[in-house]
């Protein structure tokens, strides 16, 4: 696992320094030489998460370094998907980082919350919704703290020294139509908790359940908004990114609080 891990935190940090080539050189950009290394990157990744999460045929390996390095893992796939259709490379570095942090800690700090999902396809339905729309809703975060940059830097009459960036319109559209899938996959993950999941409102869930729903509600009025008030800029931003928070510690805060008590 060590050996798969550590090829592809080298795959990772090729792809990133081929990618921030493209904007700090007047190079022509080529986007076919980032995938060809980025793509063997994220199929390492899968495969040492793989095998990390994978203990025996009955038992999962389901530890917040795990389940945080799987939400990057799909994150990284969506992000590059949308690259290759869209000129969104600059994000990419970021989100590649984030995956050499986790592969790395975990290869060097594993840690264990063993448990089987094999007899619950119920939960397993409601884990990978869960994963899919925060893994959504953190790609839409994205592209909104890059609309904050772009922003900030036309308003401060700044000249870009970044090449192949694409335009704000362009960006906005992308946020909304990022947040309209993730609100769906959202929507069907909190649905299933309550079909599948005898103990959706058991007291050690609330918290859980109650930060989604309120994210849920930030989306969906946001949603409204924007096609029916308008509603653009730094209201977009500011709502993606407290639904993505809220989020954040409605999947993590309390596991994370477990661990360290």
């Amino acid at each position: 696992m060590l050996i798969v891990a550590l090829l592809g935190i080298g795959c990772y940090l090729l792809a990133t320094t081929l990618v921030l080539q493209q904007f700090f050189t007047t190079q022509t950009h080529t986007p076919r030489l980032v995938l060809m290394v980025a793509w063997p990157a994220i199929i390492l990744h899968l495969l040492a998460l793989g095998m990390t999460i994978i203990q025996a045929q009955s038992v999962q390996n389901l530890s917040v370094i795990n389940v945080a390095s799987l939400v990057a893992l799909l994150i990284n796939i969506g992000l590059t998907i949308i690259s290759q259709r869209q000129n969104s490379w600059i994000l990419l570095p970021f989100a590649y980082a984030f995956a050499v942090v986790l592969l790395f800690s975990n290869s060097v700090t594993p840690s264990h919350y063993l448990t089987s999902l094999g007899d619950r396809p119920g939960l397993v339905i409601h884990i990978a919704l869960a994963l899919l729309s925060y893994a959504m809703m953190s790609i839409a975060s994205l592209f909104a703290l890059l609309q904050v940059y772009l922003n900030y830097q036309l308003k401060q009459r700044r000249k870009l020294n970044l090449h192949n960036v694409p335009p704000l319109l362009r960006i906005e559209k992308q946020l909304v139509r990022l947040l309209q899938i993730g609100s769906v996959l959202l929507t069907l993950s909190i649905s299933s908790g309550f079909l599948f999941l005898d103990n959706m409102l058991a007291p050690s869930n609330l918290d859980k359940v109650g930060l989604s729903v309120i994210a849920w509600c930030i989306y969906a009025t946001l949603l409204w908004g924007h096609y029916y008030r308008g509603w653009r800029g730094q209201r977009l931003v500011i709502m993606t990114l407290t639904g993505n928070v809220l989020l954040a510690v409605a999947y993590f805060g309390s596991r994370l609080l477990q661990s360290m008590l």
